[in-house]
C-alpha cells in the first residue's frame, strides 16, 4: 500500500499528518505496510464476528436500531501513526505482532435508542450476556452540565467529551475486541454531523465549533423533551388504566413533572404551551357560549 514515496505523501496529506508527526511515531512504512496487508486478510473473519454480535443485540427489545462495521484499513494505519507516540512514552510500541491488542476498535457496533432511558434495558441486556467478557469497566461520556443520574451506580461517568455515548469493550473468546457504543438517535445525528464537519481535521475553526456546540445543546434538549413526553404518556396511560382521571389531575401531574425537570428552557416552553392551551380553552368556551345564545335568539 505504501511502496512509493508518492503513495506515502498522499496518505499523510489525506489524513493531515505532518512529516514531523510521522517521524515522532517512530514507525516505518515497511511495518505499516505489513500491518495493512495482515488486517486485509482478517477482514472477512472480523465481518463474521461483528454480524454474530449484532444478531444478539437485535434481540434486546429496547434497541431501536443498530449498525456495525469493521474498521477501514486506511483509518487503522492513521490511528496507529497518531497513537504510537503515546505507546512509546509507556515503554512499548505498536507493531504487526500486537496491533490488534493496541487498537481495540477494529470491530464496532453502534446501538441506537429512541429514548435516553431505554439505555437501562440495553445495559442490563449487555451485562447479563457479556459482563464476564468485558475488557474494561463500561463508561459514559456525558456533556459537561448534563445530569448524570441515569448512569450513576451503573457505569463510570466521564465529563470530558462534547458528545454523549456509553461505551462497552467486549473481548471475544478468540481474543478479538468488540467495541459497543450506545446512544440516542439525536446524539447519533449530532455526532455524525460533528464527525463530518470537524473531527478530526478541522478542530481549529471557531465558527464551526460554536455552531456545533449550539447543535449539541439542541440535541440534548430534544432528548430531554422526548424523555419528558415519554414519561408523561406512560404515567398517564397507567393512571387511565386504574380509573378515569379529570383534566385538573392531568394538569397537576404535568406541573409536578415540570418541577422535576432541570432544564429551564424546557420548563418555560412547556409552561407557555400550557398557558396558551388554557387561554385557548377559555376562548373556546366563551365562543361556544355565545354560539349557544345566538341559537336561542
Amino acid at each position: 500500500m505504501f511502496l512509493t514515496r508518492e503513495e506515502q505523501s498522499c496518505f499523510l496529506a489525506q489524513f493531515n499528518i505532518s512529516e514531523e508527526q510521522f517521524r515522532e511515531s517512530m514507525l516505518t512504512w515497511d511495518e505499516l505496510d505489513k500491518i495493512a496487508n495482515n488486517f486485509e486478510k482478517t477482514k472477512d473473519e472480523h465481518q463474521s464476528t461483528v454480524r454474530k454480535y449484532a444478531e444478539v443485540f437485535q434481540q434486546c427489545s429496547d434497541v431501536h436500531s443498530l449498525g456495525y462495521r469493521v474498521k477501514e484499513t486506511n483509518h487503522l494505519i492513521e490511528k496507529i501513526i497518531r497513537k504510537n507516540s503515546k505507546f512509546l512514552k509507556q515503554g512499548s510500541a505498536i507493531s504487526l505482532r500486537n496491533y490488534s491488542e493496541c487498537i481495540t476498535d477494529l470491530i464496532g457496533i453502534r446501538i441506537l435508542l429512541l429514548f435516553k432511558e431505554d439505555w437501562i434495558g440495553v445495559h442490563k441486556f449487555i451485562m447479563e450476556k457479556y459482563e464476564k467478557h468485558l475488557a474494561e469497566e463500561p463508561f459514559a461520556y456525558i456533556r459537561l452540565g448534563d445530569s448524570p443520574l441515569l448512569y450513576e451506580g451503573k457505569v463510570r461517568i466521564v465529563e470530558e467529551k462534547p458528545y454523549r455515548s456509553v461505551h462497552y469493550l467486549i473481548k471475544d473468546n478468540d481474543g478479538i475486541y468488540v467495541e459497543v457504543q450506545v446512544r440516542t438517535l439525536f446524539e447519533e445525528a449530532w455526532s455524525e454531523i460533528d464527525h463530518k464537519l470537524r473531527y478530526p481535521y478541522k478542530l481549529s475553526n471557531e465558527m464551526i465549533n460554536a455552531y456545533l456546540s449550539i447543535m449539541n445543546r439542541s440535541a440534548g434538549m430534544a432528548d430531554e423533551m422526548g424523555t419528558f413526553i415519554n414519561s408523561y404518556i406512560k404515567n398517564f396511560e397507567n393512571a387511565m388504566s386504574k380509573g378515569v382521571i379529570n383534566e385538573n389531575e392531568v394538569y397537576d401531574y404535568i406541573l409536578n413533572e415540570i418541577k422535576l425537570c432541570k432544564d429551564e428552557e424546557i420548563k418555560k416552553s412547556i409552561i407557555n404551551k400550557i398557558s396558551n392551551s388554557q387561554k385557548y380553552r377559555e376562548m373556546k368556551k366563551m365562543s361556544d357560549l355565545i354560539s349557544d345564545l345566538m341559537k336561542n335568539i
